[in-house]
């Protein structure tokens, strides 16, 4: 689709960065990752000549989603020297990573590498754990080492959409605060607001042109959140990365069921009415209870959830 677009415009002279992300954890990998990439995005040319059709763009590759069983792979494979081989080439533009909240040690290892340019990292105003709550503020440490970080999560995932609906009964704060709480994080270079349609577009870019908070603001804006921020903890995010590279052996869709379970969690927490939550469990073709148990799934949880047991629980509360 962004390769389609831009191969039809001839308007656009200032590059446009694409971020992209892939599994090349290893050296073989790793090249047919980036191969696919280019072709999928209609990539033609090398370095500062990069380009789509007529329009300059500069690549961003990020390994996704490093956790500690991965970086142990990386560390051991070559793919590290071969991301800077890569840039030098004029295959990519700019070697970057994403990871996740339980990993800051693997976080801070890789970038001392000096393999990387960039960072994505999940920061909202619900999970600060990775920057001013966490024993490191891992945003600032990246910050001073003059990578460039990508704010993911800001309205905390998917699943935050239809939470919010449930919570705006009891906080204050509205997607434009939160939104306005990651723009406001001094180290923070870019956030990935993750807009779905126009609208949402013109919404955020009213945020980014606005006002910043106060200290004294994103403080009580964090004490507000802090309130129902523990109610999200040990549920489902939506984030699907679990299914790009892996199914369920017995075709279980457990996101879907984590998803229900984790809403009706919340509600439950809140004293509402889960009703809704129980009728849609009852109407999908599989359930908790179709869960082998066989733990293939719990590597490809990048927020190490134990997912076995949520969909044991799931069939508990909602079969």
């Amino acid at each position: 689709m962004v390769g389609e677009v831009l191969s039809s415009r001839t308007d656009l002279t200032e590059p446009i960065v694409i971020v992209t992300k892939g599994h090349g954890y290893e050296l073989a990998p790793l090249a047919e990752d980036l191969a696919a990439t280019r072709k999928a995005l209609r990539i033609e040319g090398l370095g500062d000549e990069m380009h789509i059709g007529q329009t300059p763009v500069r690549l961003v590759y990020f390994l996704h989603g490093i956790s500690d069983e991965r970086w142990e792979v990386i560390q051991k494979s070559g793919v590290l020297s071969r991301l800077r081989e890569l840039q030098k080439e004029g295959m990519l533009s700019f070697p970057g990573f994403s990871s996740h909240y339980p990993f800051p040690k693997e976080i801070k290892e890789a970038v001392d590498t000096g393999a990387f340019d960039v960072v994505e990292l999940p920061y909202n105003v619900f999970n600060r754990s990775l920057g001013e709550d966490g024993e490191l503020d891992i945003l600032k440490y990246i910050h001073e080492k003059d990578l460039g970080i990508v704010n993911m999560k800001a309205f905390n995932g998917n699943s935050m959409l239809p939470i919010y609906q449930v919570l705006r009964e009891f906080i204050t704060i509205d997607y434009a605060k939160m939104l306005n709480f990651c723009l406001s994080n001094p180290y923070i270079t870019s956030v990935d607001a993750g807009a779905r349609s126009p609208e949402e577009i013109d919404a955020d870019i009213a945020v980014a042109l606005g006002n910043r908070p106060s200290e004294q603001e994103r403080a009580a804006w964090a004490a507000e959140a802090d309130k129902v921020s523990g109610l999200m903890n040990d549920t489902c995010r939506e984030c699907l990365h679990c299914l790009e590279k892996f199914s369920c052996p017995n075709g279980l869709n457990f996101p879907e069921i984590l998803s229900v379970y984790s809403r009706m969690k919340i509600c439950t927490s809140l004293g509402k009415d889960v009703e809704q939550y129980k009728k849609q469990y009852q109407a999908l073709p599989m359930k908790g209870a179709d869960c082998l148990e066989c733990g293939a799934c719990l590597e490809w949880c990048e927020y190490k959830l134990n997912i076995p047991k949520l969909l044991k629980e799931a069939e508990e509360k909602l079969g």
